[in-house]
């Protein structure tokens, strides 16, 4: 429990930290579910009255929570850093005895665990959430029967998704030179570990019926997904990206991938090198700077991987890599800041 809470003045510290995420995070949280509501309001029509966005709001709420909490967590350790800074808390934990470095694990311990919880919540909880969310708002709006494709390999399929099934499936093979190799009609696919099971099945180009075939090689994750990739789960989207065809789709799917999953890293990356900006160069009494400064990093950092990730995906490189190697760098740069004051 000691090391936990870092004995008396690690526990204040962390009790500060505490209070202040809580306040900026009801702060933020109360703005954009203001802008939701307006957003809400004007959507209302004869087929989505009052109540169901209310509903639709409750449903997606947590969704919310996990998509400010990065921005909260910057915003409240850099303002709790300069609050014991003015107060001068700061100055006596030095004194006697507590580095730099300690004092930032103190602040860093809520962050930390309200940043892993939001993973959990992202894994678990909002892919149900925002399904019934989406089914809700666009349920009797939406196409019964949407055309989709699908490659892998050297083959594609056109089909058409009805509640969950897989109906009136054309399908291409090709050989080397990219000639049409087989062009398979049905009426319905079943999926199964074994790959896609045409049902009565026609070859085209010999006017043939078959007994059966079986796409071995076809998906079998991702896509009858209804929400998109940031709305899944990091299990669902690993599984749509070890379905995934062509190189350009998977680099996609990867991307959407690790920046998710690497999304607390990233967070943390930016608080740690925004408190070492903050305590090197900003004074006493400069909270609106240190604030403007971790707002202006974090969304900085953020198109940043945006540009970078794009740049892998056009390029063909991991983007993967694109996401952890900034987001390490960062927090080594940051760490060795700090430990240098």
């Amino acid at each position: 429990m000691n090391f936990l809470l870092g004995g008396i003045l690690g526990k204040s510290f962390l009790v500060q930290s505490t209070k202040t995420l809580l306040i900026v995070f009801f702060i933020l949280f109360s703005l954009d579910f203001l802008l939701q509501i307006i957003s809400e309001i004007e959507d209302i029509n004869n087929n989505y009255n009052f109540f169901s966005a209310i509903n639709y709001l409750a449903l997606i709420i947590v969704g919310r929570f996990c998509e400010i909490l990065a921005l909260c967590c910057v915003v409240s350790s850099i303002l709790t850093f300069g609050l014991l800074s003015d107060s001068g808390e700061l100055t006596a934990a030095r004194v006697l005895g507590k580095s730099l470095f300690s004092i930032m694990i103190d602040i860093l311990k809520p962050i930390i665990f309200f940043l892993l919880l939001s993973l959990f919540l992202l894994e678990f909880v909002t892919p149900t959430l925002e399904k019934k969310a989406f089914f809700l708002k666009y349920g009797d709006t939406t196409i019964s029967q949407e055309i989709k494709w699908v490659a892998k390999s050297d083959s594609f399929a056109k089909f058409k998704i009805e509640e969950d099934s897989i109906k009136d499936v054309t399908f291409y093979r090709y050989d080397q030179e990219k000639n049409p190799k087989e062009i398979i009609v049905s009426e319905k696919a079943v999926v199964s570990d074994k790959g896609w099971k045409f049902i009565n099945p026609k070859e085209i180009k010999n006017n043939l019926f078959l007994e059966t075939y079986v796409w071995e090689n076809g998906p079998k994750y991702g896509f009858k997904q209804k929400l998109g990739k940031k709305e899944m789960s990091l299990s669902q989207i690993y599984k749509v990206l070890e379905e995934a065809g062509p190189e350009r789709e998977k680099n996609m799917i990867s991307y959407e991938f690790w920046k998710k999953l690497f999304e607390p890293v990233s967070a943390i990356s930016i608080i740690i090198f925004a408190l070492a900006i903050s305590f090197r160069y900003f004074g006493f009494n400069k909270n609106f700077e240190r604030i403007l400064f971790g707002v202006l990093a974090a969304y900085g950092f953020d198109l940043f991987l945006k540009v970078f990730g794009n740049i892998a995906i056009i390029n063909g490189f991991s983007p993967g890599l694109a996401i952890v190697f900034p987001s390490l760098l960062l927090f080594v740069i940051g760490l060795n800041m700090l430990r240098n004051q």
